[in-house]
C-alpha cells in the first residue's frame, strides 16, 4: 500500500508539472515502481540491449507496454523486457499468455503422481500457485528450495501445485536427486506448451475460484549489500497469494 501511494503522488507531480507547462508527455514505469521519462527510458533500453548483445549477438528485444494512466496530457505505460533471438515469436507468445488471464486455467481429470485425479474445482476455495518446469531447466531447480519453504509456510492457506510436460518415468528419476514438494502433474502439454508457455520456470497465481490473475516468471533476484545478485526469499510470490485471498 505505501508503493503504491508513492507512485502515485509521483504521477500526480508529473501530470501537474506537464498541465503547468501546457506539453504531453509520455512515462514508464517498471516493475519495482520507478518512473522514467521517455529519454531515460530509451537510453537505458539502448544500454541494456548493446550489453546483452555483446553477449548474443542477435539479441534483440521485445517492450510489453500496458497503458496505466492517460491523464493531463501525461501517458504512463508500465514495461517489462524481454530480450530474444525471435521478436516475433516472443510477442505471440506474451500475448497468448496474457489471453489467458481472468480465465479459468483448464485443468481437468488430470492424474498427479501419487495417482490423484483432479480438476481445477479441486483447488477452488484457496489461491493457488502453479510451477511449471521441467528437469534440465536450470532456473527451474534454483528456485526449488525458496518454492519448498513456501509450500512448507504456507500450505494450510494456499495449494501448491507443479505441471510439466515431461514424462512421469523422467520426473520421478529426477525426484530421487532433488526435492521438489510440489503435487506434480506430468506429461502434460495441454497445461504447459499447448497454452503458449516455451520459457521456464513460470509461476502462475490463480484466485480462490481457480482464475489466472497473475503470470511471473522465477522467483525473483534480489540485490546484497556487497553487490551481488541472489535469489529472494519468495516473498513476493506469498503477498500477490495473500492479495488473492
Amino acid at each position: 500500500m505505501k508503493t503504491t501511494t508513492q507512485i502515485s503522488l509521483i504521477l500526480l507531480g508529473f501530470f501537474y508539472s506537464n498541465l503547468l507547462l501546457g506539453q504531453s508527455a509520455n512515462y514508464y514505469l517498471n516493475e519495482e515502481g520507478k518512473v522514467l521519462n521517455e529519454k531515460d527510458y530509451i537510453e537505458l533500453k539502448e544500454i541494456r540491449l548493446s550489453k546483452m548483445k555483446a553477449v548474443v549477438k542477435s539479441m534483440d528485444i521485445y517492450e510489453e507496454l500496458d497503458l496505466e494512466y492517460n491523464r493531463n496530457d501525461s501517458i504512463v505505460f508500465s514495461y517489462k523486457w524481454h530480450f530474444t533471438d525471435n521478436v516475433k515469436k516472443t510477442k505471440l507468445e506474451i500475448e497468448r499468455k496474457k489471453a489467458l488471464i481472468g480465465k479459468e486455467y483448464p485443468i481437468l481429470n488430470a492424474r498427479t503422481l501419487d495417482g490423484r485425479v483432479i480438476s481445477i474445482e479441486d483447488l477452488k476455495g484457496k489461491p493457488t500457485l502453479i510451477n511449471l518446469w521441467f528437469t534440465s531447466c536450470k532456473p527451474c531447480i534454483e528456485e526449488m528450495p525458496i518454492l519448498n519453504k513456501m509450500k512448507e509456510e504456507y500450505s494450510d492457506k494456499f495449494n501448491f501445485l507443479s505441471i510439466t510436460f515431461e514424462s512421469e518415468s523422467k520426473v520421478r528419476k529426477f525426484l530421487q536427486r532433488f526435492q521438489f514438494d510440489f503435487e506434480h502433474i506430468v506429461d502434460s502439454k495441454e497445461l504447459t506448451r499447448k497454452l503458449g508457455f516455451d520459457g521456464y520456470p513460470a509461476n502462475l497465481f490463480l484466485d480462490k475460484d481457480g482464475i489466472l490473475r497473475v503470470i511471473e516468471g522465477n522467483v525473483p533476484i534480489e540485490k546484497i549489500e556487497n553487490g551481488e545478485f541472489r535469489m529472494s526469499d519468495g516473498s513476493k510470490f506469498i503477498e500477490i497469494l495473500n492479495e488473492l485471498l
